[in-house]
Protein backbone atom coordinates (compact mmCIF):
# COMPACT_ATOMS: atom_id res chain seq x y z
CA UNK A 1 0.00 0.00 0.00
CA UNK A 2 1.27 3.43 -0.93
CA UNK A 3 1.40 5.48 2.30
CA UNK A 4 3.35 8.69 1.64
CA UNK A 5 5.14 10.51 -1.20
CA UNK A 6 6.80 13.93 -1.20
CA UNK A 7 9.60 15.92 -2.80
CA UNK A 8 12.23 18.38 -1.57
CA UNK A 9 14.28 20.64 -3.82
CA UNK A 10 17.61 21.19 -2.04
CA UNK A 11 20.43 23.65 -2.59
CA UNK A 12 23.39 22.39 -4.63
CA UNK A 13 25.99 24.06 -2.39
CA UNK A 14 26.78 20.90 -0.40
CA UNK A 15 26.34 18.47 -3.29
CA UNK A 16 24.51 15.17 -3.47
CA UNK A 17 27.21 13.57 -1.33
CA UNK A 18 26.02 15.40 1.80
CA UNK A 19 22.48 14.15 1.22
CA UNK A 20 23.66 10.55 0.83
CA UNK A 21 25.70 10.93 4.04
CA UNK A 22 22.57 11.99 5.95
CA UNK A 23 20.64 9.08 4.46
CA UNK A 24 23.41 6.65 5.49
CA UNK A 25 23.42 8.01 9.07
CA UNK A 26 19.61 7.68 9.25
CA UNK A 27 19.76 4.06 8.05
CA UNK A 28 22.58 3.26 10.47
CA UNK A 29 20.75 4.73 13.47
CA UNK A 30 17.67 2.60 12.74
CA UNK A 31 19.58 -0.56 11.78
CA UNK A 32 22.18 -0.55 14.53
CA UNK A 33 25.00 -0.77 11.96
CA UNK A 34 27.38 1.59 10.21
CA UNK A 35 26.35 2.26 6.62
CA UNK A 36 29.24 3.50 4.49
CA UNK A 37 27.97 6.51 2.49
CA UNK A 38 30.61 6.04 -0.26
CA UNK A 39 29.58 2.42 -0.75
CA UNK A 40 25.91 3.44 -0.60
CA UNK A 41 26.34 6.08 -3.31
CA UNK A 42 28.21 3.71 -5.61
CA UNK A 43 25.39 1.15 -5.41
CA UNK A 44 24.56 -1.85 -3.19
CA UNK A 45 22.83 -4.98 -4.44
CA UNK A 46 21.67 -5.87 -0.91
CA UNK A 47 22.98 -5.20 2.60
CA UNK A 48 21.44 -6.72 5.76
CA UNK A 49 21.89 -4.58 8.88
CA UNK A 50 22.29 -5.79 12.47
CA UNK A 51 18.58 -5.42 13.32
CA UNK A 52 17.40 -7.15 10.13
CA UNK A 53 16.74 -4.13 7.94
CA UNK A 54 17.69 -4.46 4.29
CA UNK A 55 19.36 -1.79 2.14
CA UNK A 56 19.57 -1.58 -1.64
CA UNK A 57 21.00 1.26 -3.75
CA UNK A 58 21.41 2.08 -7.45
CA UNK A 59 23.08 4.86 -9.41
CA UNK A 60 23.00 5.67 -13.11
CA UNK A 61 26.77 6.23 -13.19
CA UNK A 62 28.87 3.76 -15.20
CA UNK A 63 32.57 3.25 -14.59
CA UNK A 64 33.95 3.60 -11.05
CA UNK A 65 36.78 5.98 -11.86
CA UNK A 66 34.96 8.30 -14.26
CA UNK A 67 33.85 11.77 -13.04
CA UNK A 68 30.19 12.24 -12.15
CA UNK A 69 28.03 12.44 -15.26
CA UNK A 70 24.84 14.52 -15.45
CA UNK A 71 22.00 14.12 -15.11
CA UNK A 72 22.96 12.27 -11.93
CA UNK A 73 20.40 9.82 -10.54
CA UNK A 74 20.52 7.79 -7.33
CA UNK A 75 17.99 5.76 -5.34
CA UNK A 76 18.18 3.69 -2.20
CA UNK A 77 15.58 1.40 -0.60
CA UNK A 78 15.37 0.72 3.13
CA UNK A 79 12.97 -2.01 4.28
CA UNK A 80 12.13 -3.62 7.61
CA UNK A 81 9.47 -5.82 9.17
CA UNK A 82 6.57 -4.22 11.07
CA UNK A 83 7.27 -4.67 14.79
CA UNK A 84 3.62 -5.32 15.69
CA UNK A 85 1.93 -6.69 12.55
CA UNK A 86 3.15 -10.05 11.31
CA UNK A 87 3.42 -10.38 7.53
CA UNK A 88 3.92 -6.69 6.81
CA UNK A 89 7.10 -4.87 5.75
CA UNK A 90 7.67 -1.13 5.54
CA UNK A 91 9.63 0.15 2.55
CA UNK A 92 11.18 3.63 2.30
CA UNK A 93 12.73 4.83 -0.96
CA UNK A 94 14.84 7.97 -1.30
CA UNK A 95 15.60 9.19 -4.83
CA UNK A 96 18.02 11.92 -5.92
CA UNK A 97 18.31 13.75 -9.24
CA UNK A 98 20.71 16.54 -10.21
CA UNK A 99 20.81 17.83 -13.79
CA UNK A 100 24.09 19.75 -13.48
CA UNK A 101 26.92 20.44 -11.06
CA UNK A 102 25.46 23.80 -10.00
CA UNK A 103 21.81 22.81 -10.36
CA UNK A 104 19.49 22.33 -7.39
CA UNK A 105 18.98 18.75 -6.24
CA UNK A 106 15.59 17.05 -6.39
CA UNK A 107 15.06 14.57 -3.57
CA UNK A 108 11.92 12.41 -3.62
CA UNK A 109 10.54 10.12 -0.92
CA UNK A 110 8.18 7.16 -1.11
CA UNK A 111 6.87 5.16 1.86
CA UNK A 112 4.82 2.01 1.31
CA UNK A 113 3.95 -1.31 2.90
CA UNK A 114 4.20 -4.80 1.44
CA UNK A 115 1.93 -7.53 2.81
CA UNK A 116 2.47 -11.23 2.26
CA UNK A 117 -1.26 -11.86 1.70
CA UNK A 118 -4.74 -10.36 1.84
CA UNK A 119 -5.13 -11.68 5.40
CA UNK A 120 -2.84 -8.92 6.71
CA UNK A 121 -5.57 -6.35 7.32
CA UNK A 122 -4.39 -4.37 10.36
CA UNK A 123 -4.99 -0.63 9.80
CA UNK A 124 -2.08 1.59 8.77
CA UNK A 125 -1.38 4.93 10.44
CA UNK A 126 -0.14 7.41 7.86
CA UNK A 127 3.22 8.87 8.83
CA UNK A 128 6.11 10.86 7.40
CA UNK A 129 9.68 9.42 7.54
CA UNK A 130 11.80 11.32 10.06
CA UNK A 131 14.50 11.63 7.41
CA UNK A 132 12.36 14.14 5.47
CA UNK A 133 12.42 16.57 8.39
CA UNK A 134 16.15 16.02 8.97
CA UNK A 135 17.04 16.79 5.34
CA UNK A 136 14.73 19.83 5.38
CA UNK A 137 16.55 21.19 8.43
CA UNK A 138 20.12 20.44 7.30
CA UNK A 139 20.20 20.65 3.50
CA UNK A 140 18.76 24.10 2.68
CA UNK A 141 15.47 23.55 0.81
CA UNK A 142 14.89 26.09 -1.95
CA UNK A 143 11.64 28.09 -2.46
CA UNK A 144 10.67 25.48 -5.06
CA UNK A 145 9.94 23.14 -2.13
CA UNK A 146 6.35 23.25 -0.86
CA UNK A 147 5.91 24.31 2.76
CA UNK A 148 9.28 25.93 3.46
CA UNK A 149 7.63 28.78 5.39
CA UNK A 150 4.35 29.43 7.18
CA UNK A 151 2.16 31.94 5.36
CA UNK A 152 -0.16 34.33 7.21
CA UNK A 153 -3.79 34.94 6.29
CA UNK A 154 -5.50 38.05 7.68
CA UNK A 155 -7.79 40.74 6.32
CA UNK A 156 -4.86 42.66 4.77
CA UNK A 157 -3.61 39.62 2.82
CA UNK A 158 -7.03 38.10 2.03
CA UNK A 159 -7.27 39.26 -1.61
CA UNK A 160 -3.74 38.05 -2.41
CA UNK A 161 -4.51 34.74 -0.71
CA UNK A 162 -7.69 34.27 -2.75
CA UNK A 163 -5.75 34.90 -5.97
CA UNK A 164 -3.14 32.31 -4.88
CA UNK A 165 -5.84 29.74 -4.08
CA UNK A 166 -7.43 29.98 -7.52
CA UNK A 167 -4.16 30.26 -9.49
CA UNK A 168 -4.30 27.61 -12.23
CA UNK A 169 -0.61 26.68 -11.91
CA UNK A 170 -0.78 26.02 -8.14
CA UNK A 171 0.43 22.47 -7.57
CA UNK A 172 0.60 22.15 -3.78
CA UNK A 173 -2.38 21.90 -1.40
CA UNK A 174 -2.94 24.71 1.12
CA UNK A 175 -3.56 23.75 4.75
CA UNK A 176 -5.32 26.61 6.52
CA UNK A 177 -5.17 26.45 10.31
CA UNK A 178 -6.92 28.54 12.96
CA UNK A 179 -6.85 28.78 16.74
CA UNK A 180 -9.60 28.48 19.32
CA UNK A 181 -10.91 31.45 21.29
CA UNK A 182 -8.23 30.67 23.88
CA UNK A 183 -5.52 31.02 21.24
CA UNK A 184 -4.82 27.27 21.15
CA UNK A 185 -4.25 25.12 18.04
CA UNK A 186 -5.28 21.51 17.53
CA UNK A 187 -1.95 21.17 15.65
CA UNK A 188 0.47 24.08 15.88
CA UNK A 189 1.48 25.75 12.57
CA UNK A 190 5.15 24.87 13.25
CA UNK A 191 4.28 21.20 13.70
CA UNK A 192 2.16 21.22 10.54
CA UNK A 193 5.07 22.79 8.64
CA UNK A 194 7.40 20.01 9.83
CA UNK A 195 4.82 17.35 8.98
CA UNK A 196 3.90 18.67 5.53
CA UNK A 197 7.13 20.11 4.09
CA UNK A 198 7.58 18.94 0.54
CA UNK A 199 3.87 18.22 0.34
CA UNK A 200 1.71 21.26 1.17
CA UNK A 201 1.89 24.94 2.18
CA UNK A 202 0.72 25.89 5.68
CA UNK A 203 -1.41 29.05 6.03
CA UNK A 204 -2.03 30.39 9.53
CA UNK A 205 -4.92 32.67 10.55
CA UNK A 206 -3.47 34.51 13.60
CA UNK A 207 -5.36 34.86 16.85
CA UNK A 208 -7.44 38.05 16.87
CA UNK A 209 -8.09 38.11 13.10
CA UNK A 210 -11.54 39.41 12.13
CA UNK A 211 -12.79 36.12 10.69
CA UNK A 212 -16.17 37.62 9.77
CA UNK A 213 -14.57 40.11 7.37
CA UNK A 214 -12.08 37.47 6.24
CA UNK A 215 -14.87 35.03 5.37
CA UNK A 216 -16.70 37.78 3.51
CA UNK A 217 -13.62 38.28 1.27
CA UNK A 218 -12.38 34.72 0.66
CA UNK A 219 -15.59 32.77 1.28
CA UNK A 220 -16.31 30.09 3.88
CA UNK A 221 -14.99 27.32 1.59
CA UNK A 222 -11.44 28.73 1.68
CA UNK A 223 -11.34 29.86 5.32
CA UNK A 224 -11.14 28.33 8.82
CA UNK A 225 -12.13 29.48 12.30
CA UNK A 226 -12.36 28.39 15.92
CA UNK A 227 -9.59 25.77 15.71
CA UNK A 228 -10.66 24.24 12.38
CA UNK A 229 -8.16 22.94 9.79
CA UNK A 230 -9.08 23.35 6.11
CA UNK A 231 -7.22 21.56 3.30
CA UNK A 232 -7.64 23.24 -0.10
CA UNK A 233 -6.41 21.25 -3.08
CA UNK A 234 -5.12 22.76 -6.35
CA UNK A 235 -7.60 23.60 -9.12
CA UNK A 236 -8.53 20.74 -11.42
CA UNK A 237 -6.26 20.60 -14.51
CA UNK A 238 -7.91 22.43 -17.41
CA UNK A 239 -10.63 23.92 -15.19
CA UNK A 240 -11.48 27.57 -15.70
CA UNK A 241 -13.14 29.65 -12.99
CA UNK A 242 -14.12 26.57 -10.97
CA UNK A 243 -13.74 26.10 -7.24
CA UNK A 244 -11.05 23.99 -5.60
CA UNK A 245 -11.93 20.83 -3.72
CA UNK A 246 -11.43 21.05 0.03
CA UNK A 247 -11.54 18.92 3.19
CA UNK A 248 -12.59 20.70 6.39
CA UNK A 249 -11.80 19.33 9.86
CA UNK A 250 -14.23 21.15 12.14
CA UNK A 251 -13.27 21.92 15.78
CA UNK A 252 -15.89 19.51 17.16
CA UNK A 253 -14.65 16.76 14.83
CA UNK A 254 -11.04 17.29 15.94
CA UNK A 255 -12.11 17.30 19.60
CA UNK A 256 -13.89 13.98 19.08
CA UNK A 257 -10.74 12.55 17.52
CA UNK A 258 -8.68 13.60 20.54
CA UNK A 259 -11.21 12.12 22.92
CA UNK A 260 -11.27 8.79 21.06
CA UNK A 261 -7.47 8.60 20.89
CA UNK A 262 -7.29 9.14 17.11
CA UNK A 263 -4.04 10.71 15.92
CA UNK A 264 -5.07 14.06 14.39
CA UNK A 265 -1.73 14.53 12.63
CA UNK A 266 -2.11 11.17 10.90
CA UNK A 267 -5.69 11.99 9.83
CA UNK A 268 -4.68 15.35 8.30
CA UNK A 269 -1.71 13.75 6.55
CA UNK A 270 -3.93 10.94 5.24
CA UNK A 271 -6.46 13.41 3.82
CA UNK A 272 -3.68 15.11 1.83
CA UNK A 273 -1.76 12.03 0.67
CA UNK A 274 -5.00 10.40 -0.53
CA UNK A 275 -4.98 13.00 -3.30
CA UNK A 276 -1.24 13.57 -3.80
CA UNK A 277 0.32 10.09 -3.53
CA UNK A 278 -0.47 8.81 -7.02
CA UNK A 279 0.81 11.77 -9.09
CA UNK A 280 3.85 12.14 -6.83
CA UNK A 281 4.66 8.43 -7.13
CA UNK A 282 4.78 8.83 -10.92
CA UNK A 283 7.49 11.47 -10.52
CA UNK A 284 9.39 9.60 -7.80
CA UNK A 285 13.00 8.68 -8.59
CA UNK A 286 12.70 4.95 -7.92
CA UNK A 287 15.16 2.08 -8.20
CA UNK A 288 13.54 1.15 -11.52
CA UNK A 289 13.89 4.71 -12.88
CA UNK A 290 17.58 4.78 -11.91
CA UNK A 291 18.19 1.34 -13.40
CA UNK A 292 16.57 2.40 -16.68
CA UNK A 293 18.73 5.53 -16.74
CA UNK A 294 21.81 3.38 -16.12
CA UNK A 295 20.86 1.08 -19.01
CA UNK A 296 20.38 4.14 -21.23
CA UNK A 297 23.86 5.36 -20.29
CA UNK A 298 25.31 1.93 -21.03
CA UNK A 299 23.48 1.91 -24.36
CA UNK A 300 24.82 5.36 -25.22
CA UNK A 301 28.35 4.20 -24.29
CA UNK A 302 27.95 1.09 -26.44
CA UNK A 303 26.81 3.21 -29.41
CA UNK A 304 29.81 5.51 -28.97
CA UNK A 305 32.22 2.56 -28.75
CA UNK A 306 30.71 0.80 -31.78
CA UNK A 307 31.13 3.91 -33.95
CA UNK A 308 34.89 3.66 -33.59
CA UNK A 309 34.88 0.12 -34.99
CA UNK A 310 33.78 -0.20 -38.66
CA UNK A 311 33.15 -3.95 -38.23
CA UNK A 312 30.39 -3.16 -35.71
CA UNK A 313 28.46 -0.71 -37.94
CA UNK A 314 25.47 -3.10 -38.13
CA UNK A 315 25.31 -3.27 -34.37
CA UNK A 316 25.54 0.51 -34.19
CA UNK A 317 22.38 0.88 -36.28
CA UNK A 318 20.58 -1.65 -34.10
CA UNK A 319 21.65 0.15 -30.92
CA UNK A 320 20.50 3.50 -32.31
CA UNK A 321 17.11 2.04 -33.24
CA UNK A 322 16.80 0.54 -29.76
CA UNK A 323 17.59 3.92 -28.24
CA UNK A 324 14.88 5.60 -30.36
CA UNK A 325 12.38 2.93 -29.37
CA UNK A 326 13.12 3.48 -25.67
CA UNK A 327 12.72 7.26 -26.06
CA UNK A 328 9.42 6.76 -27.83
CA UNK A 329 8.15 4.49 -25.04
CA UNK A 330 9.21 7.01 -22.38
CA UNK A 331 7.23 9.74 -24.14
CA UNK A 332 4.22 7.47 -24.53
CA UNK A 333 4.26 6.59 -20.80
CA UNK A 334 4.45 10.27 -19.89
CA UNK A 335 1.46 11.11 -22.10
CA UNK A 336 -0.58 8.21 -20.67
CA UNK A 337 0.13 9.40 -17.13
CA UNK A 338 -1.10 12.90 -18.03
CA UNK A 339 -4.29 11.43 -19.49
CA UNK A 340 -4.79 9.28 -16.38
CA UNK A 341 -4.31 12.28 -14.07
CA UNK A 342 -6.86 14.35 -16.01
CA UNK A 343 -9.28 11.41 -16.09
CA UNK A 344 -8.95 10.98 -12.31
CA UNK A 345 -9.76 14.67 -11.81
CA UNK A 346 -12.77 14.38 -14.13
CA UNK A 347 -13.94 11.30 -12.21
CA UNK A 348 -13.74 13.15 -8.88
CA UNK A 349 -15.76 16.02 -10.34
CA UNK A 350 -18.37 13.63 -11.78
CA UNK A 351 -18.73 11.85 -8.45
CA UNK A 352 -19.24 15.19 -6.69
CA UNK A 353 -21.95 16.10 -9.22
CA UNK A 354 -23.63 12.71 -8.74
CA UNK A 355 -23.63 13.20 -4.96
CA UNK A 356 -25.20 16.63 -5.40
CA UNK A 357 -27.93 15.24 -7.68
CA UNK A 358 -28.62 12.37 -5.27
CA UNK A 359 -29.08 14.82 -2.43
CA UNK A 360 -31.43 16.87 -4.59
CA UNK A 361 -33.44 13.76 -5.50
CA UNK A 362 -33.65 12.70 -1.86
CA UNK A 363 -34.88 16.16 -0.92
CA UNK A 364 -37.49 16.04 -3.68
CA UNK A 365 -38.65 12.56 -2.66
CA UNK A 366 -39.14 13.77 0.91
CA UNK A 367 -40.89 17.01 0.00
CA UNK A 368 -44.25 15.90 1.38
CA UNK A 369 -42.69 14.82 4.65
CA UNK A 370 -40.70 18.07 4.98
CA UNK A 371 -43.73 20.19 4.17
CA UNK A 372 -45.70 18.31 6.81
CA UNK A 373 -42.97 19.04 9.35
CA UNK A 374 -42.93 22.73 8.40
CA UNK A 375 -46.72 22.98 8.70
CA UNK A 376 -46.62 21.32 12.11
CA UNK A 377 -43.90 23.71 13.21
CA UNK A 378 -45.88 26.68 11.94
CA UNK A 379 -48.94 25.49 13.89
CA UNK A 380 -46.89 25.21 17.08
CA UNK A 381 -45.68 28.78 16.61
CA UNK A 382 -48.88 30.48 15.41
CA UNK A 383 -51.44 29.06 17.84
CA UNK A 384 -49.83 30.60 20.96
CA UNK A 385 -49.59 33.93 19.11
CA UNK A 386 -53.29 33.80 18.23
CA UNK A 387 -54.10 33.06 21.85
CA UNK A 388 -52.02 36.09 22.90
CA UNK A 389 -49.91 34.08 25.33
CA UNK A 390 -46.63 33.07 23.66
CA UNK A 391 -43.61 32.26 25.81
CA UNK A 392 -40.29 33.94 25.09
CA UNK A 393 -39.00 30.74 23.48
CA UNK A 394 -42.08 30.63 21.20
CA UNK A 395 -41.42 34.27 20.30
CA UNK A 396 -37.87 33.32 19.28
CA UNK A 397 -39.24 30.37 17.28
CA UNK A 398 -41.51 32.79 15.43
CA UNK A 399 -38.83 35.32 14.50
CA UNK A 400 -36.40 32.55 13.50
CA UNK A 401 -39.06 30.85 11.36
CA UNK A 402 -40.28 34.03 9.66
CA UNK A 403 -36.96 35.86 9.35
CA UNK A 404 -34.39 33.06 9.22
CA UNK A 405 -32.33 34.82 6.55
CA UNK A 406 -32.13 37.98 8.68
CA UNK A 407 -31.90 36.79 12.28
CA UNK A 408 -29.72 34.24 14.08
CA UNK A 409 -30.86 33.04 17.50
CA UNK A 410 -27.89 31.77 19.51
CA UNK A 411 -28.27 28.86 21.97
CA UNK A 412 -27.54 31.33 24.78
CA UNK A 413 -30.65 33.35 23.78
CA UNK A 414 -32.83 30.26 23.76
CA UNK A 415 -31.46 29.19 27.17
CA UNK A 416 -32.19 32.61 28.69
CA UNK A 417 -35.72 32.50 27.21
CA UNK A 418 -36.29 29.11 28.84
CA UNK A 419 -35.06 30.50 32.16
CA UNK A 420 -37.66 33.29 31.87
CA UNK A 421 -40.58 31.00 31.05
CA UNK A 422 -42.73 32.93 33.56
CA UNK A 423 -42.53 36.20 31.55
CA UNK A 424 -46.09 37.58 31.37
CA UNK A 425 -46.01 39.86 28.34
CA UNK A 426 -45.38 37.59 25.34
CA UNK A 427 -47.27 39.97 23.03
CA UNK A 428 -44.81 42.77 23.92
CA UNK A 429 -41.85 40.45 23.21
CA UNK A 430 -43.17 39.35 19.82
CA UNK A 431 -43.85 42.98 18.88
CA UNK A 432 -40.26 43.99 19.72
CA UNK A 433 -38.73 41.03 17.89
CA UNK A 434 -40.88 41.61 14.78
CA UNK A 435 -39.80 45.27 14.62
CA UNK A 436 -36.17 44.18 15.11
CA UNK A 437 -36.29 41.69 12.20
CA UNK A 438 -38.40 43.89 9.95
CA UNK A 439 -38.08 47.68 10.02
CA UNK A 440 -34.81 47.85 11.98
CA UNK A 441 -33.08 45.24 9.80
CA UNK A 442 -34.28 46.92 6.59
CA UNK A 443 -32.92 50.30 7.69
CA UNK A 444 -29.47 48.86 8.49
CA UNK A 445 -29.47 46.81 5.30
CA UNK A 446 -30.05 50.02 3.32
CA UNK A 447 -26.96 51.52 4.95
CA UNK A 448 -28.74 53.85 7.36
CA UNK A 449 -27.00 54.57 10.68
CA UNK A 450 -28.25 53.04 13.90
CA UNK A 451 -29.51 56.46 15.04
CA UNK A 452 -32.09 56.37 12.22
CA UNK A 453 -32.81 52.64 12.32
CA UNK A 454 -33.80 52.72 16.01
CA UNK A 455 -36.74 55.04 15.22
CA UNK A 456 -38.89 51.93 14.46
CA UNK A 457 -39.03 51.27 18.21
CA UNK A 458 -40.73 53.26 20.91
CA UNK A 459 -38.62 55.81 22.78
CA UNK A 460 -38.11 53.54 25.80
CA UNK A 461 -37.87 50.25 23.91
CA UNK A 462 -34.29 50.45 22.59
CA UNK A 463 -30.84 51.31 23.97
CA UNK A 464 -27.56 51.31 22.07
CA UNK A 465 -25.63 50.76 25.29
CA UNK A 466 -26.17 50.25 28.99
CA UNK A 467 -27.07 53.21 31.19
CA UNK A 468 -24.27 52.39 33.62
CA UNK A 469 -20.62 51.57 33.09
CA UNK A 470 -20.16 47.82 32.91
CA UNK A 471 -17.87 45.88 35.20
CA UNK A 472 -15.67 43.13 33.82
CA UNK A 473 -18.30 40.59 34.89
CA UNK A 474 -21.01 42.73 33.32
CA UNK A 475 -19.19 42.72 29.99
CA UNK A 476 -18.67 38.98 30.28
CA UNK A 477 -22.42 38.42 30.81
CA UNK A 478 -23.11 40.38 27.61
CA UNK A 479 -20.45 38.61 25.53
CA UNK A 480 -21.63 35.71 23.39
CA UNK A 481 -19.89 33.26 21.05
CA UNK A 482 -20.70 33.38 17.35
CA UNK A 483 -18.72 31.25 14.87
CA UNK A 484 -15.97 30.83 17.43
CA UNK A 485 -15.59 34.57 18.07
CA UNK A 486 -16.72 36.57 21.14
CA UNK A 487 -19.14 39.45 20.48
CA UNK A 488 -19.99 42.05 23.16
CA UNK A 489 -23.71 42.85 22.76
CA UNK A 490 -24.61 46.09 24.53
CA UNK A 491 -27.45 46.96 22.11
CA UNK A 492 -30.71 45.76 23.58
CA UNK A 493 -34.50 45.98 23.49
CA UNK A 494 -36.18 46.38 26.87
CA UNK A 495 -39.43 46.22 28.79
CA UNK A 496 -39.92 46.83 32.52
CA UNK A 497 -37.49 47.80 35.27
CA UNK A 498 -38.34 45.45 38.13
CA UNK A 499 -35.88 42.79 39.22
CA UNK A 500 -38.29 40.10 38.03
CA UNK A 501 -38.07 37.59 35.20
CA UNK A 502 -41.88 37.66 35.03
CA UNK A 503 -42.15 41.40 34.29
CA UNK A 504 -38.80 42.53 32.92
CA UNK A 505 -37.30 41.69 29.51
CA UNK A 506 -33.94 42.41 27.87
CA UNK A 507 -33.08 41.28 24.32
CA UNK A 508 -29.35 41.75 23.61
CA UNK A 509 -28.25 41.59 19.98
CA UNK A 510 -25.63 42.74 17.48
CA UNK A 511 -25.68 43.65 13.78
CA UNK A 512 -23.10 41.56 11.83
CA UNK A 513 -22.63 43.79 8.80
CA UNK A 514 -20.64 41.38 6.54
CA UNK A 515 -23.48 38.83 6.79
CA UNK A 516 -26.31 41.38 6.91
CA UNK A 517 -27.74 39.52 9.89
CA UNK A 518 -28.86 40.34 13.42
CA UNK A 519 -27.48 37.91 16.01
CA UNK A 520 -29.50 37.58 19.24
CA UNK A 521 -27.43 36.48 22.23
CA UNK A 522 -29.86 36.97 25.15
CA UNK A 523 -33.64 37.07 25.52
CA UNK A 524 -34.67 37.06 29.16
CA UNK A 525 -34.22 38.79 32.47
CA UNK A 526 -32.14 41.95 33.06
CA UNK A 527 -28.41 41.21 33.25
CA UNK A 528 -26.42 42.61 36.18
CA UNK A 529 -24.05 45.46 35.44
Amino acid sequence: MLVYCSKLVLSAKNGSESIVQQVARWMGSLGGSFVDPIRLESGIRELVLAKGQRVQARTNQIGESSPKAYPYLFCTKFSHADQTVSGRRWVTEIGIRQDGEDEDIECSFLLKTDEISARVTAPIQVTRPRLVDELAKNCSPTPATAGTRIKTLDVASAHAYLAAVEREDRSAPLVVTSCTIKGEYMISPDRLKSLLIGLADVVDIPNGTDTFTLEDIVGRRYSAWGGAINIIFPPRPGASGGTCESVLFRPAQLADMLESGTNIESEVLAAITHRTNLPMSWRHISLEVVQQARLRNQLAQAIADSKTDEQNSVFTDLLIEADKELSSKDKEISELRSILEESSADLRKSRAEVDTLNHALDARANTAFNESEEIQKLRRIVFPLLNGSPSLEECLDFVEFMYGSRVIVLPSARKSAQDSSDFKYGKVAIDLLAKLADGYWEALNEGKPDAQAKSVFGRDDYAAQESKKLSADGKSRRTFQYKGQPILMERHLKHGVKDSSAETLRIHFEWVAPEKRIVIGHCGKHLDF
